[in-house]
């Protein structure tokens, strides 16, 4: 490591501290306060193209009125604040509307995947006692199997929205939205107060343990996010991510932060060919990408170049245990762009990341800790581990200052209750990582036991 980079990162980490104000609402900060402005209003927030590639367009301003309108529509159903409100919906521009009215509202909007079955559709509704469900072509038949065959369930749920379906239970959603004005005042939330709430995947036989994200959590990743991507947002940029918008890496790693910034986020469902991708970061034109080394391998093997393709793309992020040397130099020779490793587990945010405008990377490693995260390894019995010696990842709920970490998530969903996470050790919590720190600060993963994750 050079001593200006040395310097360039320790001047970074030294003298970041954290803003978080008192009251911040996460939709407020994404998207009505760009939609107040008369010039931001008119900036595109949203491009998403579906399976046939219809596109569907949105500026901050019209964001804001669909928001709105269901925010309204929301209320006028008898909504109340900390209410869940389960959103079941494949890929789509509707994903980002509806998490977004649900946390206008100062409800917690509960992200469920296309896909799952009735069984996990049923558990998860039951288990965040969800008030409302949102539900489309793909998601309404298990999503009313369940209900069906669980009078409990029928009893908690009250409503059911539903976007392009046909069944006489649920409200469609165009017609919720027509008769709904599109003003609203969004909730004033309390920085710590729940808004999104998130499932992990779990085997069925384990009890359900679902992590709550706060407004402040939003604040906390946006160092990481800034910086895996080479300080995002330079003139011009434009963001694609192939997650889901309704996981955590799609929401917390890729749609929220963008709208934060008030840039543009292009959105299309997954597996989608390689021509029709390139075809979508020619278009619009993408610079930078969130995406999993699974997507970057099916380029690197499709057999044509591709080369009448003229691409922006600058900066492209991984997660760290899917990064590797001889991929890092092949997405460097194909795209002329930066692969940047990210290690962001649920209910942590960006804690470590390669950033290579900042700080050079150190092949094989997950990368550095980001500024305002303090990070050690732990071992079993509560100690540090010295240089070079495996043990538990873990993020200290407090920064070099002495301030609280915005990005950590410290209670969680079980049972119908809110809990408290326990720490490992003083003030310590675990990501559940094996990983050991080296003399210059880089990360080096060992292993992953997510049953230690706290």
């Amino acid at each position: 490591m050079s001593a200006k980079n040395l310097n360039q990162y320790a001047s970074l980490f030294n003298t970041y501290e954290w803003y978080v104000p008192n009251n911040f609402n996460i939709a407020n900060a994404c998207c009505h306060r760009w939609a107040d402005s008369p010039h931001e209003a008119r900036q595109a927030a949203i491009y998403f193209e579906d399976q046939v590639g219809q596109l569907t367009s949105l500026s901050y301003g019209q964001l804001s009125e669909r928001v709105n309108r269901l925010a309204n529509g929301f209320m006028r159903m008898g909504i109340h604040p900390q209410d869940r409100i389960a959103i079941a919906l494949q890929h789509s521009s509707e994903t980002a509307i509806t998490i977004l009215a649900a946390i206008t509202v100062g409800a917690i909007a509960v992200p469920l995947k296309a896909g799952l079955t009735n069984t996990e559709y049923d558990k998860r509704l039951i288990d965040c006692s969800a008030k409302f469900v949102i539900v489309d072509k793909h998601t309404i038949a298990p999503v009313t199997n369940a209900i069906d065959h669980n009078p409990i369930l029928r009893q908690s749920l009250k409503q059911i929205i539903g976007i392009n379906t046909e069944d006489e239970r649920v409200i469609p959603w165009r017609t919720l939205l027509a008769r709904q004005p599109n003003q609203f005042t969004a909730h004033t939330a309390s920085v710590d107060t729940p808004a999104i709430m998130l499932y992990p995947d779990t085997p069925n036989d384990e009890p359900l343990k679902a992590t709550l994200i706060t407004h402040q959590a939003l604040v906390g990743s946006l160092p990481g996010f800034v910086a895996s991507q080479n300080w995002f947002p330079k003139k011009h940029d434009i963001f694609y991510t192939t997650f889901d918008w309704s996981t955590p890496l799609g929401l917390l790693g890729g749609l929220l932060p963008t709208l934060y910034f008030g840039r543009t986020i292009v959105g299309c469902p997954s597996g989608r060919t390689i021509p029709r991708l390139f075809t979508l970061l020619d278009h619009y034109p993408i610079t930078n990408i969130l995406t999993s080394s699974a997507e970057l391998l099916r380029i690197k093997e499709y057999k044509d170049s591709l080369n009448e393709f003229e691409l922006a793309v600058r900066c492209i992020t991984c997660p760290d245990n899917e990064v590797t040397p001889e991929l890092t130099d092949w997405v460097k020779n194909r795209f002329n762009a930066s692969l940047n490793s990210i290690c962001m587990p649920l209910g942590f945010s960006y804690i470590i990341a390669e950033s290579t405008e900042k700080w050079p990377s150190q092949p094989g490693s997950m990368g550095m800790a980001i500024p305002g995260h303090l990070l050690a390894i732990i071992k079993e019995n509560g100690e540090r581990a010295a240089t070079n010696e495996v043990g538990y990842l873990c993020v200290n709920a407090q920064d070099k200052n002495g301030d609280n970490d915005p990005a950590l998530s410290l209670s969680f969903w079980s049972q119908a209750h809110i809990q408290s996470v326990a720490a490992f050790a003083q003030n310590w919590y675990n990501t559940g990582i094996r990983a050991r720190l080296d003399s210059d600060g880089y990360f080096w993963r060992a292993s992953h036991n997510p049953q230690m994750a706290d």
